[in-house]
C-alpha cells in the first residue's frame, strides 16, 4: 500500500470505503485515505477490511479535452513557426547585416 492508490474497503461482503491513499503507517498497517463518497478523510485498519486496489478511472470527458487542448497548441505552435519563418524570409540579406563603418585617417 503506498500513497496515490486507489482502494476500496470491505467487509462482510459490503464496500464500506472507496478513495485514494494519502498516508501508510507501515508499523501498525493503518492508513489514511480520503473517502470519494464522502471527501472526508479515514483512517483504516488492514486486519479489520478486505483491502483491494482498483484502477483509477478517468471520465472520458477529461481524456477528450486533454486530447483537444493538445492539438490545439500543436496547432498554434506551427502557425508561430510559419510566421517567423516567413518574416525571415521577407527580409533581404543586405537589410540583416550589421552597419560596418570605416575610418579614414590622414595621418
Amino acid at each position: 500500500m503506498s500513497a496515490g492508490e486507489e482502494i476500496e474497503a470491505w467487509h462482510k461482503g459490503r464496500l464500506f470505503h472507496r478513495g485514494r491513499v494519502t498516508e501508510t503507517i507501515p508499523s501498525t498497517e493503518l492508513f489514511w485515505i480520503v473517502d470519494s463518497r464522502t471527501g472526508s478523510r479515514k483512517l483504516l485498519d488492514v486486519e479489520a477490511l478486505e483491502i483491494v486496489r482498483v484502477e483509477k478511472i478517468i471520465p472520458v470527458e477529461a481524456v477528450r479535452t486533454e486530447s483537444v487542448r493538445t492539438e490545439a497548441a500543436y496547432v498554434e505552435t506551427d502557425r508561430a513557426e510559419r510566421a517567423v519563418r516567413a518574416e525571415r524570409a521577407s527580409v533581404t540579406r543586405a537589410s540583416r547585416r550589421e552597419p560596418h563603418v570605416v575610418w579614414f585617417s590622414s595621418a
